[in-house]
């Protein structure tokens, strides 16, 4: 497949860049600083702004699939909504219907009072992940939201967990959510669905 990957330097974008050229896809990256990913034969790097759907569009011509693992600080921010925003808006140009993003476990209704307790001091991230997820659950699109719950670092298993209609508890690895991802868009799977990824 020919997969284009948005947040690649990012520490899950590291992850799911390297096992989807493990894999044998093709792989295109927006990156905002060149260099940061080692060169390989299947990844196109380019230079942009995923928040320009123009640029987006001409990049992401040809491709079989969007793949969002693009995240924020804790300040205040429409970096995520802007790019879901422009992310749909180039799909829709170019006919590219496969878009996977990952959002936060924070935002499943039942997530107990300590869950509570940490979104508040997410609430900022948080708002602007909800606004991605609503930008990308568009009805021409076949969309997925992978909400993790807390990432650690550490080596790919390839066993986790799919929850999807209750929070995933506990934790998962980067290199794990990003097997999960390639998962999910190899195998044509949760078409239209908010689910939640642990192990």
């Amino acid at each position: 497949m020919r997969m284009l990957i948005l947040g690649a330097t990012g520490g899950t974008g590291v992850q799911l860049t390297a096992q989807a050229l493990a894999r044998g896809h093709r792989v295109t990256v927006l990156v905002r600083t060149a260099g940061k990913l080692p060169a390989h034969a299947r990844c196109h790097e380019v230079l942009g702004d995923p928040r320009d759907a123009a640029q987006l569009a001409a990049i992401m011509a040809g491709h079989d699939a969007v793949l969002s693992t693009l995240g924020t600080a804790r300040e205040p921010t429409t970096l995520l909504g802007d790019c879901a925003r422009s992310t749909v808006d180039a799909m829709l140009r170019t006919g590219v219907r496969r878009i996977v993003l990952v959002s936060s476990a924070l935002l499943f209704r039942d997530i107990g009072l300590i869950g509570r307790v940490v979104r508040l001091f997410f609430r900022h991230n948080l708002a602007d992940s909800l606004v991605m997820e609503g930008e990308a659950a568009h009805g021409a699109l076949d969309w997925t939201v992978v909400r993790p719950p807390r990432l650690l670092d550490g080596a790919a298993t390839g066993i986790y967990r799919i929850s999807q209609k209750a929070p995933p508890a506990g934790s998962i690895t980067r290199a794990d959510l990003a097997t999960s991802i390639l998962d999910i868009v190899e195998r044509s799977q949760h078409f239209g669905e908010v689910i939640g990824v642990s192990r």
